[in-house]
């Protein structure tokens, strides 16, 4: 920051300490430690009966000060949560994250208390935290936490807490999200911001928010000189308030939940101090990229020399194509270097990975980089946060937002994209968790930045279905299935967390409700197979009914239920990928049975070609021949397509449960 011209007015002044004018702090004192019989006899929550605790009240102040030589920005916070069910006591054990880079360059946690509340025949019983149980964590180089379990918590009880934690950073006041996992009775924050920062606030997620923004004049109290003076300026006081906001739970297709919380976010455009020039803090993601570059180990890392020179020299002399050469040289690093569970963006020592035959998924793409720049391939990071970590943002960028980065590799015709943690995945199969719609390029030649890695490759389960009919009813047949890269990631790793191949036969017995009596597996065990297959043998019975049979003609249906069950839907529907699923069976009927009722064909499809489902069935002589096709094209809708995916769904699922009637003959 540009500040001699600002301190010459301060020294002016003989400015050393400024404190808030104590008529506003008045005006927002917290009502802590006041709990009502009420409260704690609340059993339920009438807005939503299913809630395991809600929060009665969160009230935030962000305020302005003056410390030693620079502002800092203070945030005090309390909040009251009552516990309505067991489960619900999670939420007395507390996370306060802060950063802490190093003594002289971090935030501060003050004033930290916190108290359980409980009903005891017919006393309120208070019971304070003590503080030999709250713990300092480091979480990584740039962040430690206070974690702290709030004593005497079951269902029933009212918790409160609250801390103050001072910034020095004032170009990053925190984002505040007042909707959470659990719902909200009442949360208010107050934002007083004086003239000399410029900040853009912004109301984000699809609750709406109650806000109000006034000018004041704020009265600074002077200590210098052993005098008292006073200044005053003009600040924004913003207020922000909701009320009974409902909870926003996980959701098996919302990638994250956290992307779509309803709150406020803050971005300093600049300063501007009297005296002096206007400064800019407004900060692009080549500007994240530029510091990277210049200002930490990061470069350094992913440009470290080929720690296997030779070996991969005489790995891949022999091949022809760069294809597969890429696929030697990822198969050997990942065989040499083991992924320990982790994910990070800094590797911090890659050395230690190479030493020790483990490390996380940044240590080992470091030096994938570094081995395939060195065979003559242009290799580069792809920054991003993971979907589990919620989004990268276009606007407000930070180097916090980035959690890890993948590898990218060019042969000349194609960009193929590898990670370390993808251990039975080749080219272009990551975990899910990776396949972000956002990520960045972190390649100087490369102008096309942003990358879309939801739709990598075609990802297919293709089954073939040969059956007949037995007199008795039973039904004998053949299952072969071709599973083709994300299917194919995904069952050999589901394979590999098995005790042994016998636990998969019988969680696929119990899941078909049926006997296998052979099964045949190829692929499952290479990590670098991008197709998978399995053929089985089995004996299903079919449900009878006096002299009918009734049989599912898919025999191992696709979707039997519709998972979007719900009227109406405010947020988008992210799927894991675009999908493709196949089926085709030929069923033989016995003699003396006759087809008394078939399932009708049908084609239905999503709008704008997003998805598409074919159900094709038809009788020659004694033969049944269906042919069943599902594509799913598109990965992310907008919650404007809800009921249409909702009925779609809904037709698909029908479709898959529907039954061939069979009649014995007389």
């Amino acid at each position: 920051m540009e500040r001699n011209n600002f301190f010459k007015w301060i020294i002016s002044i003989f400015l050393c300490l400024i404190t808030l004018n104590p008529m506003y702090s008045e005006e927002n004192s917290y009502k802590f430690g006041k709990v009502t019989r009420e409260e704690l006899e609340m059993t339920v929550y009438p807005s939503d009966s299913t809630a395991k605790a809600i929060i009665l009240n969160e009230d935030g102040l962000i305020y302005f000060n003056f410390n030693v030589d620079n502002f800092v920005v203070d945030l005090e916070l309390m909040k009251k949560i009552k516990i309505l069910k067991q489960e619900g006591v999670e939420y007395a054990t507390i996370k306060i994250p802060y950063y802490y880079k190093s003594t002289a360059s971090r935030e501060i946690i003050n004033n930290l208390d916190a108290f359980a509340y409980n009903l005891e025949k017919g006393e309120i019983v208070k019971t304070k935290l003590d503080k030999k149980y709250i713990f300092d964590e480091k979480v990584n180089d740039n962040y430690h936490q206070m974690k702290f379990a709030i004593p005497n918590v079951k269902a029933g009880t009212v918790i409160e807490y609250k801390y103050v934690r001072r910034s020095p950073f004032y170009s990053n006041i925190p984002d505040w999200q007042f909707q959470t996992k659990i719902p909200v009775r009442k949360s208010k924050l107050d934002v007083v911001i004086p003239e000399y920062f410029l900040y853009n606030v912004d109301q984000i997620g699809y609750q709406p928010i109650n806000s109000n923004e006034t000018k004041i004049n704020q009265t600074f109290s002077i200590a210098g000189n052993g005098k008292i003076n006073s200044i005053t300026c003009t600040s924004r006081e913003l207020t922000f308030e909701v009320e009974n906001l409902p909870a926003l739970e996980d959701d098996n297709h919302i990638w994250c939940v956290d992307d779509y919380l309803s709150g406020v976010r803050f971005e300093l455009n600049g300063t501007q101090f009297p005296n002096d020039l206007y400064h800019s803090y407004t900060s692009t993601w080549k500007d994240i990229e530029k510091n990277l570059s210049e200002n930490s180990d990061f470069v350094k890392n992913i440009s470290k020399s080929n720690p296997y020179k030779d070996e991969i020299r005489a790995l891949i002399t022999p091949l022809t194509d760069n294809k597969s050469k890429i696929e030697a040289i990822y198969l050997y690093v990942k065989q040499k270097i083991r992924w320990n569970d982790t994910y990070a963006f800094f590797d911090n020592n890659p050395k230690e990975a190479i030493k020790n035959g483990i490390g996380n998924n940044a240590q080992i793409n470091c030096i994938l980089i570094s081995v395939l720049n060195d065979a003559g391939f242009n290799a580069y990071p792809v920054m991003m946060s993971r979907r589990s970590k919620g989004r990268l943002p276009y606007a407000f960028p930070s180097l916090d937002k980035l959690n890890t980065y993948i590898v990218a590799v060019e042969d000349g015709t194609n960009t193929y994209y590898l990670d370390g943690s993808a251990y039975y995945g080749g080219l272009n199969m990551l975990p899910t968790d990776l396949m972000v719609d956002r990520a960045r390029t972190f390649d100087m030649k490369n102008e096309n930045k942003w990358v879309d890695l939801t739709s990598l490759s075609k990802n297919q389960s293709i089954s073939i279905v040969d059956a007949v009919i037995n007199p008795d009813g039973n039904i004998d047949g053949t299952l072969k299935t071709y599973f083709k890269n994300e299917d194919a990631y995904t069952y050999k790793k589901m394979f590999s967390e098995l005790k042994d191949s016998a636990e998969y036969v019988e969680k696929k017995k119990t899941d078909n409700n049926l006997e296998i009596t052979n099964i045949s597996i190829t692929n499952h065990k290479d990590l670098m197979s991008n197709l998978v297959s399995e053929e089985i043998s089995f004996i299903k019975k079919s449900d009878s009914g006096g002299d009918y049979l009734y049989i599912n003609p898919l025999i191992f249906p696709h979707i039997t239920t519709n998972p979007f069950t719900q009227s109406e839907r405010k947020l988008p529907i992210e799927f894991k990928y675009p999908q493709s699923f196949q089926l085709n069976a030929s069923i033989i009927i016995p003699d003396n049975y006759v087809i008394e009722e078939l399932p009708k064909s049908n084609i239905i499809t999503l709008e704008e070609a997003g998805g598409k489902m074919q159900y094709l069935i038809k009788q020659e002589d004694n033969k049944i021949q269906l042919s069943y096709k599902f594509d799913l094209n598109q990965t992310i809708f907008p919650e404007t397509s809800y009921s249409f995916i909702r009925d779609f769904w809904g037709i698909v699922a029908s479709k898959n449960t529907e039954m061939i009637v069979l009649k014995k003959k007389n």
